[in-house]
């Protein structure tokens, strides 16, 4: 019985790894629709908003940031999830962080 369970949960979580996963690279990443407004880094998205508008829809990202708190960006895709890791970037862009890429940046950080 415990072999079945334990197949049920990786089958489980190869499921759920395959329903994060992106295949195309412009889901990478947003543009910050108001680039001066934001301060650069690395966070946690901890909520997503939608700002319906007349000419498009906007998305707001509120984020846990690693350094300077809590702040949040608007952007002009949809492709982001709570619980994601991304960076802030200088030239006001919403990029996703890899576990490997957030375990290195980590890693630097405390050298």
């Amino acid at each position: 019985m415990t072999m079945k369970l334990s197949k049920l949960a990786a089958g489980a979580l190869l499921g759920l790894a395959a329903c994060t996963a992106y295949w195309d690279p412009a889901q990478q990443e947003a543009n910050i629709i108001s680039p001066g407004n934001f301060k650069a880094g690395a966070g946690e998205i901890y909520q997503v908003g939608v700002l319906p508008g007349k000419e498009r829809t906007l998305y707001r990202l509120f984020l846990r940031m690693d350094k300077t708190g809590l702040q949040f960006v608007d952007v002009d895709k949809s492709t982001f999830l709570a619980g994601e890791f991304v960076e802030l970037t200088n030239d006001g862009r919403v990029v996703r962080v890899s576990g490997t890429s957030l375990n290195e940046a980590t890693r630097k950080a405390r050298q």
